[in-house]
């Protein structure tokens, strides 16, 4: 008999938990990810599909992320543009916001991107979460990296700068960004998920649904 029973039970329990399971590969819409009403790129690439991280230097969430996200942007096919947006919550987040517009400046970005995170959470040679902010530690930093010191300075304080920085907030509420890191998809898609793998995943899927329309 329980060589009958056993199998029974586990054809049962395949034809209850595969078919559930292979539902929830698919991403859905409120579980997976948020649709974006009217939503856009903050700057519009065309003929490509937008990536937006929405990060800061000194969120650790971000320092955690960093790592997969990059690997991820690797293996991204050429009809998709990354793009990263700073958030500036609150001061110790702002001073990094200026800091990456001001490396956008000075053509930075690439050079120094990993670098920060490194010199914040690791290092801490930079300030870090619940440190004093500090304009001038960082200018010294991206001085290493060929900046002029004082210049650099002088970008962070910009009108420019200040600009950008207005355009990414308004853009972040509009695109329903809670909190950091985040990842949003052409404008139109806030991606969700309890693990960095499910984000990835999800936005892969979204990725590939924009470029099908």
């Amino acid at each position: 008999m329980k060589s009958i029973v056993i199998p029974a039970l586990l054809v049962l329990l395949a034809a209850t938990i595969l078919p559930a399971q292979a539902q929830r590969a698919v991403p859905v819409v409120g579980r997976d990810y948020i649709e974006i009403p009217d939503g856009s790129p903050l700057d519009s690439t065309d003929g490509t599909v937008v990536v937006e991280e929405f990060f800061n230097y000194i969120c650790p969430g971000c320092n955690s992320f960093e790592p997969y996200f990059a690997k991820w942007t690797t293996k991204l096919p050429s009809y998709v543009t990354v793009v990263h947006i700073p958030a500036a919550f609150r001061p110790d987040f702002a001073q990094y916001a200026r800091a990456y517009y001001a490396a956008q400046q000075f053509n930075l970005v690439d050079q120094t991107h990993a670098a920060v995170y490194d010199a914040i959470h690791r290092t801490h040679i930079l300030p870090a979460e619940g440190d004093r902010p500090d304009d001038g530690r960082i200018a010294a930093f991206y001085a290493k990296y060929g900046a002029d010191e004082q210049e650099f300075l002088a970008a962070m304080k910009s009108f420019a700068v200040d600009v950008k920085i207005r355009r990414a907030t308004d853009h972040m509420r509009s695109s329903k960004v809670p909190s950091t890191p985040a990842v949003v998809i052409n404008g139109r898609y806030l991606v969700k998920g309890r693990t960095y793998a499910d984000i990835l995943r999800t936005a892969e899927f979204l990725i590939e649904k924009e470029h099908a329309q």
